[in-house]
């Protein structure tokens, strides 16, 4: 099993393929096999970085409170460990945030950033559903868990049409960590870097699910993309929060017709 020594613990990573080097950032409660539908496809063309951040996967979960500041000091020494200098960035969610908060420390680092399901700030009704998320894993309960996040990570058509899909996740959500949950979501619950977003310069690539029920593309996306001077923004119908699994096609097209601009 690949593991880094950064900034004092055990990050789990993988590196597949070869090109330019492409990091990707997980959504909050997912880990690297949350990519299952993007590494055979990025891999064909790009360096494709997986990794678990603390409190994720395989990842050391050290018992004390993380931040989007913590993850991008570690992010950094993860490439500094590799001998990468620079990275396209892709994230969805907390990752997507992630890549936000990582272009601000360490703009150096990036050739571009895809931003798909993400907020720059917290509004009330988003805290009340996040706060929702804390509560549960507080509970450590996997069946609740399982009814406090699908109904708002995926859109009514994914739900239908995808039991068997579904009934995988209720299973693994039975051997989640879930004290380490708790200290990502508290520091999901600080986000709060809207006024800084004009200091990313980074081309950016902004997406959102036009039925994304807990980061709603309006306004999240949008404040996003109006945020950031050098952005461009695609709504991808009739998907929910989760694009990269509901999705994953157009989120594939999306992403990969962006990285190729980046080379003219």
């Amino acid at each position: 099993m690949p593991v880094a020594k950064v900034n004092g613990i055990d990050i789990y990573y993988e590196v597949h393929g070869e090109g330019e080097p492409v990091i990707f950032g997980n959504g909050v409660f997912s880990n690297t096999l949350g990519w299952i539908h993007q590494l055979p496809v990025f891999s064909k063309e790009y360096q494709v970085i997986l990794y678990d951040m603390r409190g994720q996967g395989q990842s050391e979960k050290p018992d004390v409170p993380y931040s989007f500041e913590i993850h991008a000091e570690d992010q950094r020494a993860l490439l500094e460990y590799l001998g990468i200098s620079k990275v396209h960035h892709v994230g969805i969610s907390y990752g997507a945030e992630l890549g936000l908060v990582f272009a601000l420390e360490h703009p150096e680092m990036l050739k571009s950033l895809v931003v798909c399901s993400a907020v720059s700030y917290v509004g009330p009704m988003l805290d009340s559903m996040a706060q929702l998320w804390r509560a549960v894993c507080v509970l450590g309960d996997p069946e609740i868990f399982y009814h406090a996040t699908v109904p708002l990570n995926f859109g009514e058509t994914f739900i239908r049409e995808n039991t068997a899909i579904l009934e995988q996740a209720r299973a693994r959500y039975a051997h989640l960590d879930y004290p380490p949950l708790v200290r990502l979501m508290d520091a999901f619950l600080m986000l709060d870097i809207t006024d800084q977003l004009p200091r990313i310069k980074t081309p950016t690539c902004v997406i959102g699910g036009e039925k994304d029920i807990i980061k709603p593309a309006y306004p999240y996306s949008k404040v996003i993309h109006d945020g950031l001077p050098n952005s461009e923004m695609t709504i991808v119908r009739d998907s929910g929060h989760a694009v990269t699994f509901e999705k994953p096609e157009e989120f594939n097209n999306i992403v990969l017709g962006f990285l190729r601009k980046q080379r003219q």
